[in-house]
């Protein structure tokens, strides 16, 4: 992606033409990285979170709220999931192009195909807490020794 806004700079500085499509692949290019950053993080339990919660609350009511909180995501992320679909239906209707014949909607894809990663992560990260298998070892995280 930074190669390509070099270029840009490049040609049209250096020989005064421009990449028509550019703009509209670096957005697409980072809504990609965004969806993908998104879905790892909540892999790996770095996504955004209230850590207050965790301070003034009792353990044993923390607990609970944790439930409450996993479930409330997995419904907030599926509803997401299902206007995604929805966006993508419209996308295609368009039948813009992205380069050459490459239809835009391609591109987009990864707006529902990224809410669906998160919303696995979510479902299994749920799975794991309610089977008491949430303690995690170096081992199991990849860690070398």
């Amino acid at each position: 992606m930074i190669g390509l806004a070099i270029l840009e700079i490049v040609l049209r500085y250096g020989f005064g033409i421009s990449l028509l499509w550019k703009t509209v692949m670096l957005q697409n290019l980072t809504l990609w990285l965004c969806f993908l950053g998104a879905a790892l993080a909540t892999a790996e339990k770095r996504h955004i979170s209230i850590d207050v919660l965790n301070h003034i609350l009792p353990e044993r009511i923390k607990h609970y709220c944790h439930y409450l909180i996993d479930i409330l995501s997995i419904i907030v992320v599926s509803i997401l999931v299902y206007y995604g679909f929805v966006f993508l239906i419209g996308e295609q209707k368009l039948q813009a192009t992205l380069i050459g014949t490459v239809p835009l909607w391609w591109a987009k894809t990864i707006i529902p195909i990224g809410f669906v990663l998160i919303d696995i992560h979510l479902l299994l990260q749920l799975g794991i807490r309610l089977t008491g298998n949430d303690t995690v070892t170096a081992d199991t995280e990849g860690d070398v020794d």
